[in-house]
């Protein structure tokens, strides 16, 4: 049994964690944006003692949850 097929997991342990520098490059938001984005629930993030890390694929689905489809504009 290589890989158990009941893992909970989604994500592959071996994706790089983003520091908060590097999110705040790859989504071109503010450091203040990122911490309200995080202490609003919109962005996963992970504490490892006192740095907070990020998943590349984790921002990306964030992102969509929080794309607004054209459909619903009125323009």
């Amino acid at each position: 049994m290589d890989t158990p097929t009941d893992s909970p997991r989604t994500e592959p342990t071996n994706s790089p964690l983003l520091t908060e520098k590097d999110t705040c490059a790859y989504l071109r938001v503010s450091k203040r944006n990122l911490y309200c984005w995080r202490m609003a629930g919109l962005v996963p993030y992970y504490k490892i003692g006192r740095a907070v890390r990020f998943r590349k694929a984790e921002l990306d689905a964030a992102l969509e949850r929080m794309r607004i489809s054209a459909s619903f504009m009125n323009v």
